[in-house]
Formats: C-alpha cells, sequence, structure tokens
C-alpha cells in the first residue's frame, strides 16, 4: 500500500474561502494513481482541513498533484 501527499496546484476560490497553493493531505491507496480512488482525497480534504472540493470539481489532477512518500 503506498501513501501519497496530494497538494493544491493553484490558489483557488472553495465556496468563498481562498485556499493557497500547496495546501496537502496523506492518503494511502492499494493504487499507483491515488485519483482512482477521489473520494478518499475528497474526504482526507474535509477531515483535515474542512474544505469541500467535490461540489466545485477540484478533485482532478488539473487542481491537485501528488507524490509518493
Amino acid at each position: 500500500m503506498a501513501t501519497f501527499e496530494i497538494k493544491t496546484k493553484h490558489a483557488i476560490n472553495v465556496q468563498g474561502e481562498y485556499v493557497d497553493a500547496g495546501l496537502s493531505v496523506q492518503v494511502s491507496s492499494m493504487f499507483s494513481n491515488p485519483f482512482d480512488e477521489a473520494d478518499k482525497i475528497h474526504k482526507a480534504f474535509l477531515r483535515v482541513h474542512d474544505i469541500d472540493l467535490k461540489p466545485e470539481g477540484y478533485l482532478s489532477p488539473g487542481y491537485l498533484e501528488y507524490k509518493t512518500l
């Protein structure tokens, strides 16, 4: 199982809240690409930062980047 660090690529506006580039969470996945389990990324951002990226469509490689830890 791999652990990934997921970061925001750019500054974004999420439901009126400014989110700076580089805000990150860590998720574990059995897949080599963590976006295969986007729901884990969604839940991690909610749990750690109380930010809901899903309704705005920010749960994609266009807005987020990842690296293996």
